[in-house]
Protein backbone atom coordinates (compact mmCIF):
# COMPACT_ATOMS: atom_id res chain seq x y z
CA UNK A 1 0.00 0.00 0.00
CA UNK A 2 2.80 2.38 0.95
CA UNK A 3 4.74 1.57 -2.25
CA UNK A 4 1.63 2.18 -4.35
CA UNK A 5 1.17 5.63 -2.69
CA UNK A 6 4.80 6.58 -3.35
CA UNK A 7 4.49 5.48 -6.94
CA UNK A 8 1.43 7.65 -7.52
CA UNK A 9 3.17 10.61 -5.87
CA UNK A 10 6.17 10.24 -8.18
CA UNK A 11 3.90 10.09 -11.21
CA UNK A 12 2.14 13.32 -10.17
CA UNK A 13 5.44 15.14 -9.62
CA UNK A 14 6.81 13.95 -12.93
CA UNK A 15 3.67 15.04 -14.71
CA UNK A 16 3.99 18.57 -13.27
CA UNK A 17 7.66 19.06 -14.23
CA UNK A 18 7.03 19.80 -17.94
CA UNK A 19 4.43 22.41 -16.95
CA UNK A 20 6.83 24.11 -14.56
CA UNK A 21 9.60 23.98 -17.11
CA UNK A 22 7.32 25.41 -19.79
CA UNK A 23 6.29 28.26 -17.51
CA UNK A 24 9.88 29.17 -16.70
CA UNK A 25 10.96 28.98 -20.32
CA UNK A 26 8.03 31.13 -21.44
CA UNK A 27 10.09 34.30 -21.27
CA UNK A 28 13.62 35.43 -20.56
CA UNK A 29 15.53 38.70 -20.32
CA UNK A 30 18.10 39.52 -22.98
CA UNK A 31 20.78 42.17 -22.51
CA UNK A 32 23.31 43.27 -25.11
CA UNK A 33 26.08 41.10 -26.59
CA UNK A 34 28.01 44.25 -27.49
CA UNK A 35 29.14 46.98 -25.09
CA UNK A 36 27.60 50.42 -25.23
CA UNK A 37 30.48 52.78 -26.07
CA UNK A 38 30.15 56.56 -25.72
CA UNK A 39 32.05 59.63 -24.60
CA UNK A 40 31.46 61.52 -21.33
CA UNK A 41 28.50 63.89 -21.42
CA UNK A 42 26.51 61.88 -23.96
CA UNK A 43 23.13 60.24 -23.43
CA UNK A 44 23.01 56.48 -24.04
CA UNK A 45 20.48 53.66 -24.20
CA UNK A 46 21.35 50.42 -22.35
CA UNK A 47 19.52 47.73 -24.37
CA UNK A 48 17.51 45.06 -22.57
CA UNK A 49 14.23 43.33 -23.46
CA UNK A 50 11.97 40.41 -22.63
CA UNK A 51 12.33 37.87 -25.43
CA UNK A 52 8.64 37.12 -25.90
CA UNK A 53 7.70 40.84 -25.98
CA UNK A 54 5.71 40.24 -22.81
CA UNK A 55 4.44 43.47 -21.24
CA UNK A 56 6.55 44.61 -18.28
CA UNK A 57 4.09 47.27 -17.10
CA UNK A 58 3.02 45.19 -14.09
CA UNK A 59 6.47 43.72 -13.39
CA UNK A 60 9.30 44.87 -11.18
CA UNK A 61 12.14 46.13 -13.39
CA UNK A 62 15.44 46.66 -11.63
CA UNK A 63 18.74 47.92 -13.08
CA UNK A 64 21.76 47.58 -10.80
CA UNK A 65 25.53 47.19 -10.85
CA UNK A 66 27.41 45.45 -8.03
CA UNK A 67 24.83 46.02 -5.26
CA UNK A 68 21.33 44.59 -5.80
CA UNK A 69 19.75 46.71 -3.06
CA UNK A 70 21.17 49.98 -4.43
CA UNK A 71 19.61 50.05 -7.88
CA UNK A 72 20.61 52.32 -10.70
CA UNK A 73 16.90 52.44 -11.52
CA UNK A 74 13.89 50.73 -9.94
CA UNK A 75 10.39 50.40 -11.38
CA UNK A 76 7.66 48.62 -9.43
CA UNK A 77 3.94 48.93 -8.74
CA UNK A 78 3.72 50.66 -12.14
CA UNK A 79 5.88 53.55 -10.95
CA UNK A 80 9.53 54.55 -10.79
CA UNK A 81 11.00 54.50 -7.27
CA UNK A 82 13.54 57.37 -7.15
CA UNK A 83 13.70 57.25 -3.35
CA UNK A 84 15.38 53.84 -3.50
CA UNK A 85 17.77 54.78 -6.29
CA UNK A 86 21.56 55.12 -6.10
CA UNK A 87 22.15 58.85 -5.50
CA UNK A 88 24.76 59.03 -8.28
CA UNK A 89 22.04 58.20 -10.80
CA UNK A 90 19.15 60.29 -9.49
CA UNK A 91 17.69 62.45 -12.22
CA UNK A 92 19.77 60.73 -14.91
CA UNK A 93 17.81 57.54 -15.71
CA UNK A 94 14.45 56.75 -17.26
CA UNK A 95 12.37 53.92 -18.69
CA UNK A 96 9.86 54.53 -21.48
CA UNK A 97 6.35 53.52 -20.38
CA UNK A 98 5.26 52.90 -23.95
CA UNK A 99 8.25 50.59 -24.46
CA UNK A 100 7.45 48.61 -21.28
CA UNK A 101 4.23 47.47 -22.93
CA UNK A 102 6.35 45.75 -25.62
CA UNK A 103 8.70 44.14 -23.12
CA UNK A 104 11.42 46.71 -23.86
CA UNK A 105 13.06 47.53 -20.50
CA UNK A 106 16.03 49.43 -21.96
CA UNK A 107 17.43 52.14 -19.71
CA UNK A 108 18.02 55.72 -20.84
CA UNK A 109 21.13 57.02 -19.05
CA UNK A 110 21.73 60.77 -19.31
CA UNK A 111 24.96 62.77 -19.04
CA UNK A 112 27.41 59.85 -19.10
CA UNK A 113 30.29 60.07 -16.60
CA UNK A 114 33.64 58.21 -16.40
CA UNK A 115 32.40 56.55 -13.18
CA UNK A 116 29.48 55.01 -15.13
CA UNK A 117 31.72 52.45 -16.85
CA UNK A 118 31.02 48.84 -15.92
CA UNK A 119 28.53 45.99 -16.28
CA UNK A 120 24.83 46.71 -15.65
CA UNK A 121 22.29 43.99 -14.82
CA UNK A 122 18.64 44.33 -15.85
CA UNK A 123 16.13 42.19 -13.96
CA UNK A 124 12.44 41.61 -14.63
CA UNK A 125 10.24 39.94 -12.00
CA UNK A 126 6.56 39.08 -12.53
CA UNK A 127 6.09 37.88 -8.94
CA UNK A 128 6.46 34.17 -9.70
CA UNK A 129 9.55 34.17 -11.91
CA UNK A 130 12.45 36.50 -12.69
CA UNK A 131 15.20 36.68 -15.27
CA UNK A 132 18.32 38.79 -15.72
CA UNK A 133 20.38 40.16 -18.59
CA UNK A 134 23.53 42.25 -18.72
CA UNK A 135 24.88 45.20 -20.70
CA UNK A 136 28.37 46.65 -20.46
CA UNK A 137 29.03 50.40 -20.65
CA UNK A 138 32.40 51.66 -21.83
CA UNK A 139 33.10 55.37 -21.35
CA UNK A 140 35.64 55.96 -24.09
CA UNK A 141 38.64 58.18 -23.40
CA UNK A 142 41.33 59.05 -25.96
CA UNK A 143 44.69 59.38 -24.25
CA UNK A 144 47.47 61.90 -24.68
CA UNK A 145 49.65 62.06 -27.76
CA UNK A 146 52.50 59.56 -27.29
CA UNK A 147 55.99 60.81 -26.52
CA UNK A 148 59.20 58.97 -27.42
CA UNK A 149 62.38 59.28 -25.38
CA UNK A 150 65.72 57.52 -25.02
CA UNK A 151 66.14 55.10 -22.14
CA UNK A 152 69.81 54.13 -21.82
CA UNK A 153 71.64 52.48 -18.94
CA UNK A 154 75.44 52.19 -18.76
CA UNK A 155 76.54 48.83 -20.15
CA UNK A 156 73.15 47.91 -21.53
CA UNK A 157 71.68 48.18 -25.02
CA UNK A 158 69.90 51.48 -25.61
CA UNK A 159 66.14 51.43 -26.06
CA UNK A 160 63.32 53.79 -26.92
CA UNK A 161 60.28 54.20 -24.72
CA UNK A 162 56.88 55.32 -26.01
CA UNK A 163 54.49 56.67 -23.36
CA UNK A 164 50.86 57.79 -23.37
CA UNK A 165 48.19 58.03 -20.67
CA UNK A 166 44.48 58.59 -20.12
CA UNK A 167 43.10 55.69 -22.21
CA UNK A 168 39.95 53.64 -21.88
CA UNK A 169 39.49 50.95 -23.00
CA UNK A 170 42.97 49.45 -23.22
CA UNK A 171 44.80 50.72 -26.34
CA UNK A 172 47.21 48.85 -28.58
CA UNK A 173 50.74 49.97 -29.44
CA UNK A 174 52.31 49.42 -32.86
CA UNK A 175 56.00 50.04 -33.68
CA UNK A 176 57.26 50.45 -37.27
CA UNK A 177 60.74 50.98 -38.68
CA UNK A 178 61.69 53.45 -41.39
CA UNK A 179 60.53 51.07 -44.14
CA UNK A 180 57.10 50.74 -42.59
CA UNK A 181 57.69 47.21 -41.32
CA UNK A 182 55.81 46.21 -38.20
CA UNK A 183 58.40 45.54 -35.47
CA UNK A 184 55.94 45.43 -32.56
CA UNK A 185 57.02 41.86 -31.76
CA UNK A 186 60.42 43.24 -30.72
CA UNK A 187 58.86 45.56 -28.14
CA UNK A 188 57.67 45.10 -24.58
CA UNK A 189 54.49 46.93 -23.48
CA UNK A 190 53.13 47.49 -19.97
CA UNK A 191 49.78 48.96 -18.92
CA UNK A 192 48.92 50.60 -15.60
CA UNK A 193 45.58 51.74 -14.21
CA UNK A 194 45.65 55.31 -12.94
CA UNK A 195 42.94 57.65 -11.63
CA UNK A 196 39.26 57.07 -12.51
CA UNK A 197 40.03 53.70 -14.05
CA UNK A 198 42.00 55.17 -16.98
CA UNK A 199 45.12 53.44 -18.28
CA UNK A 200 48.65 54.59 -19.02
CA UNK A 201 50.79 52.68 -21.50
CA UNK A 202 54.60 52.37 -21.76
CA UNK A 203 56.20 50.46 -24.59
CA UNK A 204 59.96 49.75 -24.97
CA UNK A 205 61.94 48.68 -28.03
CA UNK A 206 65.70 48.07 -28.25
CA UNK A 207 67.68 49.96 -30.89
CA UNK A 208 70.83 48.75 -32.62
CA UNK A 209 73.95 50.61 -33.77
CA UNK A 210 72.56 51.72 -37.12
CA UNK A 211 70.24 54.36 -38.53
CA UNK A 212 66.54 53.88 -37.90
CA UNK A 213 63.32 55.82 -38.14
CA UNK A 214 60.95 54.52 -35.52
CA UNK A 215 57.23 55.21 -35.45
CA UNK A 216 55.17 54.54 -32.33
CA UNK A 217 51.42 54.33 -32.90
CA UNK A 218 49.05 54.19 -29.92
CA UNK A 219 45.59 53.25 -31.11
CA UNK A 220 42.23 52.73 -29.47
CA UNK A 221 40.56 49.38 -30.07
CA UNK A 222 37.34 51.20 -30.88
CA UNK A 223 36.99 53.62 -33.81
CA UNK A 224 38.92 56.69 -32.70
CA UNK A 225 41.71 58.91 -34.05
CA UNK A 226 45.17 57.35 -33.76
CA UNK A 227 48.06 59.02 -31.97
CA UNK A 228 51.50 58.58 -33.57
CA UNK A 229 55.02 59.80 -32.83
CA UNK A 230 58.12 59.31 -34.94
CA UNK A 231 61.82 59.47 -34.08
CA UNK A 232 64.96 59.26 -36.23
CA UNK A 233 67.94 57.47 -34.63
CA UNK A 234 71.33 58.06 -36.21
CA UNK A 235 74.28 55.64 -35.88
CA UNK A 236 76.50 58.61 -35.02
CA UNK A 237 75.02 58.69 -31.55
CA UNK A 238 76.29 55.31 -30.46
CA UNK A 239 80.09 54.77 -30.71
CA UNK A 240 81.71 55.71 -27.41
CA UNK A 241 78.96 58.03 -26.29
CA UNK A 242 77.43 57.86 -22.84
CA UNK A 243 73.70 57.57 -22.24
CA UNK A 244 73.23 61.12 -20.92
CA UNK A 245 74.96 62.60 -23.97
CA UNK A 246 72.67 60.59 -26.23
CA UNK A 247 69.69 62.03 -24.42
CA UNK A 248 71.13 65.56 -24.58
CA UNK A 249 71.89 65.55 -28.31
CA UNK A 250 68.64 63.77 -29.07
CA UNK A 251 66.69 66.48 -27.24
CA UNK A 252 68.74 69.19 -28.97
CA UNK A 253 68.09 67.67 -32.40
CA UNK A 254 64.38 67.41 -31.79
CA UNK A 255 64.24 71.01 -30.57
CA UNK A 256 66.14 72.33 -33.62
CA UNK A 257 63.97 70.25 -35.95
CA UNK A 258 60.82 71.67 -34.41
CA UNK A 259 61.82 75.32 -34.91
CA UNK A 260 60.87 75.55 -38.65
CA UNK A 261 57.52 73.95 -37.93
CA UNK A 262 56.87 76.38 -35.10
CA UNK A 263 57.82 79.36 -37.30
CA UNK A 264 55.51 78.19 -40.11
CA UNK A 265 52.64 77.61 -37.68
CA UNK A 266 53.21 80.98 -36.02
CA UNK A 267 53.09 82.75 -39.39
CA UNK A 268 49.87 80.94 -40.31
CA UNK A 269 48.25 81.86 -37.00
CA UNK A 270 49.43 85.46 -37.27
CA UNK A 271 47.99 85.79 -40.79
CA UNK A 272 44.70 84.24 -39.72
CA UNK A 273 44.51 86.49 -36.66
CA UNK A 274 45.03 89.62 -38.81
CA UNK A 275 42.36 88.35 -41.20
CA UNK A 276 39.80 87.58 -38.50
CA UNK A 277 40.52 90.48 -36.15
CA UNK A 278 38.16 93.00 -37.85
CA UNK A 279 35.38 90.42 -38.04
CA UNK A 280 35.85 89.41 -34.40
CA UNK A 281 35.90 93.02 -33.26
CA UNK A 282 32.70 93.73 -35.19
CA UNK A 283 30.95 90.71 -33.67
CA UNK A 284 32.17 91.62 -30.20
CA UNK A 285 30.91 95.18 -30.52
CA UNK A 286 27.56 93.87 -31.74
CA UNK A 287 27.26 91.50 -28.79
CA UNK A 288 28.26 94.15 -26.27
CA UNK A 289 25.75 96.58 -27.75
CA UNK A 290 22.92 94.01 -27.64
CA UNK A 291 23.63 92.57 -24.18
CA UNK A 292 23.72 93.85 -20.64
CA UNK A 293 21.69 96.98 -21.32
CA UNK A 294 18.74 98.24 -19.33
CA UNK A 295 15.61 98.54 -21.43
CA UNK A 296 14.32 102.15 -21.66
CA UNK A 297 10.93 102.75 -20.08
CA UNK A 298 9.30 103.68 -23.38
CA UNK A 299 10.60 100.50 -25.05
CA UNK A 300 9.46 98.38 -22.11
CA UNK A 301 5.92 99.77 -22.29
CA UNK A 302 5.90 99.14 -26.02
CA UNK A 303 6.91 95.51 -25.46
CA UNK A 304 4.32 94.97 -22.73
CA UNK A 305 1.58 96.36 -24.97
CA UNK A 306 1.85 93.13 -27.00
CA UNK A 307 1.36 90.77 -24.02
CA UNK A 308 -0.71 87.63 -24.79
CA UNK A 309 -2.20 84.86 -22.71
CA UNK A 310 -0.31 81.62 -23.33
CA UNK A 311 -1.40 78.16 -22.15
CA UNK A 312 0.28 74.76 -22.46
CA UNK A 313 -0.93 72.07 -24.87
CA UNK A 314 -1.11 68.61 -23.18
CA UNK A 315 -1.52 66.91 -26.58
CA UNK A 316 2.04 67.97 -27.45
CA UNK A 317 3.72 67.36 -24.07
CA UNK A 318 6.34 64.67 -23.54
CA UNK A 319 4.87 61.82 -21.41
CA UNK A 320 7.36 62.55 -18.63
CA UNK A 321 6.04 66.11 -18.16
CA UNK A 322 3.31 66.99 -15.67
CA UNK A 323 1.00 69.93 -16.48
CA UNK A 324 -1.29 71.74 -14.04
CA UNK A 325 -5.06 71.69 -14.56
CA UNK A 326 -5.10 75.33 -15.64
CA UNK A 327 -2.28 74.53 -18.14
CA UNK A 328 -0.04 77.26 -16.77
CA UNK A 329 2.58 75.15 -14.99
CA UNK A 330 4.87 72.36 -16.17
CA UNK A 331 7.49 70.24 -14.46
CA UNK A 332 9.25 66.94 -14.99
CA UNK A 333 7.25 64.11 -13.43
CA UNK A 334 8.63 61.26 -11.38
CA UNK A 335 7.09 58.73 -13.76
CA UNK A 336 6.04 58.68 -17.39
CA UNK A 337 2.37 58.79 -18.36
CA UNK A 338 0.62 56.35 -20.69
CA UNK A 339 -0.24 58.80 -23.49
CA UNK A 340 -0.89 58.20 -27.20
CA UNK A 341 2.29 58.56 -29.25
CA UNK A 342 0.93 60.99 -31.83
CA UNK A 343 3.11 62.55 -34.57
CA UNK A 344 2.86 65.91 -32.80
CA UNK A 345 4.05 64.68 -29.39
CA UNK A 346 7.67 65.02 -28.25
CA UNK A 347 9.13 61.59 -27.44
CA UNK A 348 12.78 62.38 -26.53
CA UNK A 349 13.22 65.92 -25.27
CA UNK A 350 10.97 66.86 -22.30
CA UNK A 351 9.17 69.63 -24.17
CA UNK A 352 5.70 71.09 -24.49
CA UNK A 353 4.38 73.82 -26.79
CA UNK A 354 1.84 76.54 -26.18
CA UNK A 355 -1.68 76.05 -27.50
CA UNK A 356 -1.45 79.44 -29.17
CA UNK A 357 0.41 79.89 -32.44
CA UNK A 358 1.53 83.14 -34.08
CA UNK A 359 1.66 84.00 -37.79
CA UNK A 360 1.96 87.78 -37.57
CA UNK A 361 2.41 90.75 -35.29
CA UNK A 362 4.20 91.22 -31.98
CA UNK A 363 3.74 88.88 -29.00
CA UNK A 364 5.09 88.93 -25.42
CA UNK A 365 4.79 86.41 -22.57
CA UNK A 366 6.53 85.80 -19.23
CA UNK A 367 7.76 82.62 -17.57
CA UNK A 368 8.71 82.32 -13.91
CA UNK A 369 11.69 79.94 -13.82
CA UNK A 370 12.44 80.37 -10.10
CA UNK A 371 14.49 77.46 -8.76
CA UNK A 372 14.20 75.33 -11.92
CA UNK A 373 17.70 74.01 -12.60
CA UNK A 374 17.43 72.84 -16.23
CA UNK A 375 15.23 74.76 -18.69
CA UNK A 376 15.03 75.96 -22.26
CA UNK A 377 12.55 78.61 -23.37
CA UNK A 378 11.77 80.22 -26.71
CA UNK A 379 9.80 79.37 -29.85
CA UNK A 380 9.56 76.57 -32.38
CA UNK A 381 8.47 76.37 -36.02
CA UNK A 382 5.40 74.24 -36.70
CA UNK A 383 7.46 72.22 -39.20
CA UNK A 384 10.32 71.53 -36.73
CA UNK A 385 10.92 67.86 -35.94
CA UNK A 386 9.72 66.66 -32.55
CA UNK A 387 10.68 62.98 -32.62
CA UNK A 388 14.04 61.60 -31.55
CA UNK A 389 17.16 63.34 -30.29
CA UNK A 390 16.96 66.43 -32.46
CA UNK A 391 19.36 69.35 -32.35
CA UNK A 392 17.47 72.29 -30.85
CA UNK A 393 19.12 74.99 -32.96
CA UNK A 394 17.79 77.71 -35.30
CA UNK A 395 18.75 75.53 -38.26
CA UNK A 396 16.29 72.92 -36.98
CA UNK A 397 13.55 75.45 -36.27
CA UNK A 398 14.20 76.14 -32.55
CA UNK A 399 15.19 79.49 -31.04
CA UNK A 400 15.83 79.14 -27.31
CA UNK A 401 17.98 80.18 -24.37
CA UNK A 402 19.04 77.61 -21.76
CA UNK A 403 20.05 77.37 -18.11
CA UNK A 404 21.76 74.13 -17.01
CA UNK A 405 22.81 74.23 -13.35
CA UNK A 406 24.78 70.95 -13.55
CA UNK A 407 27.03 72.41 -16.25
CA UNK A 408 26.77 75.95 -14.81
CA UNK A 409 25.90 77.21 -18.31
CA UNK A 410 23.59 80.04 -19.34
CA UNK A 411 23.58 80.03 -23.13
CA UNK A 412 21.70 80.89 -26.30
CA UNK A 413 21.34 77.66 -28.29
CA UNK A 414 22.90 78.90 -31.50
CA UNK A 415 25.29 76.67 -33.45
CA UNK A 416 27.82 76.86 -31.88
CA UNK A 417 26.28 77.95 -28.59
CA UNK A 418 26.58 81.57 -27.43
CA UNK A 419 27.55 81.97 -23.74
CA UNK A 420 25.45 84.51 -21.84
CA UNK A 421 26.51 86.48 -18.74
CA UNK A 422 25.53 84.72 -15.52
CA UNK A 423 24.55 88.11 -14.10
CA UNK A 424 21.65 88.23 -16.57
CA UNK A 425 20.16 84.85 -15.58
CA UNK A 426 16.56 85.65 -14.61
CA UNK A 427 14.02 84.47 -12.09
CA UNK A 428 11.32 85.75 -14.47
CA UNK A 429 12.05 85.56 -18.19
CA UNK A 430 10.29 87.80 -20.70
CA UNK A 431 9.98 86.50 -24.28
CA UNK A 432 9.22 88.96 -27.08
CA UNK A 433 8.50 87.86 -30.67
CA UNK A 434 8.36 90.25 -33.60
CA UNK A 435 7.08 88.02 -36.40
CA UNK A 436 7.44 90.46 -39.32
CA UNK A 437 10.99 91.43 -38.32
CA UNK A 438 11.99 87.81 -37.71
CA UNK A 439 13.35 88.59 -34.25
CA UNK A 440 13.03 86.88 -30.87
CA UNK A 441 14.29 88.71 -27.77
CA UNK A 442 14.69 87.65 -24.13
CA UNK A 443 14.58 89.92 -21.07
CA UNK A 444 15.32 89.71 -17.37
CA UNK A 445 12.05 90.98 -15.92
CA UNK A 446 13.44 91.87 -12.47
CA UNK A 447 16.29 94.05 -13.72
CA UNK A 448 14.54 95.19 -16.93
CA UNK A 449 17.67 94.01 -18.82
CA UNK A 450 17.97 92.73 -22.36
CA UNK A 451 19.55 89.26 -22.45
CA UNK A 452 19.77 88.13 -26.09
CA UNK A 453 18.09 88.54 -29.49
CA UNK A 454 17.84 86.03 -32.35
CA UNK A 455 17.78 88.00 -35.61
CA UNK A 456 16.98 86.94 -39.18
CA UNK A 457 14.86 83.98 -38.10
CA UNK A 458 14.11 81.73 -41.07
CA UNK A 459 10.63 80.28 -41.56
CA UNK A 460 8.10 79.99 -44.35
CA UNK A 461 5.66 82.87 -44.93
CA UNK A 462 2.69 82.59 -42.55
CA UNK A 463 4.23 79.50 -40.89
CA UNK A 464 3.04 79.05 -37.32
CA UNK A 465 5.45 79.74 -34.48
CA UNK A 466 4.70 78.21 -31.07
CA UNK A 467 6.00 79.12 -27.59
CA UNK A 468 8.28 76.30 -26.42
CA UNK A 469 8.98 75.07 -22.89
CA UNK A 470 11.62 72.48 -21.94
CA UNK A 471 12.37 71.29 -18.41
CA UNK A 472 14.40 68.44 -16.98
CA UNK A 473 13.78 69.66 -13.43
CA UNK A 474 11.17 68.65 -10.87
CA UNK A 475 10.51 72.35 -10.19
CA UNK A 476 7.71 74.21 -12.01
CA UNK A 477 8.02 76.55 -14.94
CA UNK A 478 5.09 78.97 -14.51
CA UNK A 479 3.40 81.10 -17.15
CA UNK A 480 2.40 84.35 -15.48
CA UNK A 481 0.67 87.55 -16.49
CA UNK A 482 3.09 90.47 -16.80
CA UNK A 483 2.73 93.52 -14.58
CA UNK A 484 0.88 96.03 -16.77
CA UNK A 485 2.91 98.90 -15.30
CA UNK A 486 6.26 97.50 -14.08
CA UNK A 487 8.05 100.80 -14.65
CA UNK A 488 6.26 102.65 -11.87
CA UNK A 489 6.57 99.60 -9.58
CA UNK A 490 10.32 99.35 -10.16
CA UNK A 491 10.84 103.04 -9.68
Amino acid sequence: MKMRFLGRTCLIVLSLLPAVSTQRDAWRVVGSDHPVIAEPGNDVILPCHISSRLSAVDMEVRWYREIFNTPVHLYMNQNDQPGRQDRDYQGRTALRPSALERGDISLHLRDLRPSDRGVYTCLADDGSWNEEGQTEVIVAALGTQPSISMDSTQGEQSRLVCRSEGWDPEPEVIWRDRDGNDVTSLSNTTLLRVSQGLRSVSSYIKIKQQSHVFSCLVRSKIPKPDWESKLHISSDFFPGVSGWMVAFFLTLALSIGAIPLLVIQWRRMDAMERKLEPMAAKCLRKELESMSREVPKSELKWILSSAVDVTLDPDIAHPRLTLSDEEKRVRRGWTGQDLPDTPERFDWWPCVLGRESFTSGRRYWQVQVGGNTDWRLGVSRESAKRKGKISMTPQQGYWTVQWDEDEDEFTALTDPQTPLPQSLRPQNLGVYLDYEEGQLSFYNVETRSHIYTFSDMEFKPNEKLYPLFYTYSYTDLVLESPDPDPVSTAD
